[in-house]
């Protein structure tokens, strides 16, 4: 009897150690979903649909814009790999993104090159 309660406090103790580790992982993933302020001082929402993560402009009432689709993420390998619209060339470019406290780093690429940018986490 002693062997098998020994057996039950280990499978429950690794049960609930992988929900656990599973639960701070999607935490780790779901960091990006925020409010984001560009450079250009142009607020953007990231918010998650199923596994993807979506980024849109708000506009002055603070509404999000859906006609407008600034990023399409997938979290893969501890950093969001996607798509960003650049306005300035009117099309999709590869990103990578990455959350260090209240900054989200976005290394941007066309074809050869490759551009940094910061966004800043806005303040509630």
């Amino acid at each position: 009897m002693r062997k098998n309660m020994n057996h039950f406090i280990t499978i429950a103790f690794f049960v609930l150690s992988t929900n656990l580790f599973a639960q701070d992982k999607q935490d780790q993933q779901d960091e990006i979903v925020a409010v984001w302020i560009t450079a250009e001082e142009t607020k953007v929402e990231i918010y998650k649909e199923g596994n993807v993560y979506l980024g849109n402009p708000i506009n002055s009432e603070g509404e999000r814009n859906m006609e407008i689709e600034v990023l399409n993420l997938e979290y893969k390998e501890g950093k969001w790999v996607g798509k960003i619209y650049s306005k300035k060339r009117g099309r999709l470019l590869d990103v990578e993104c990455q959350v260090e406290s209240d900054k989200l780093l976005l290394e941007v690429t066309a074809r050869f090159i490759s551009a940094d940018l910061e966004w800043s986490r806005a303040k509630s």
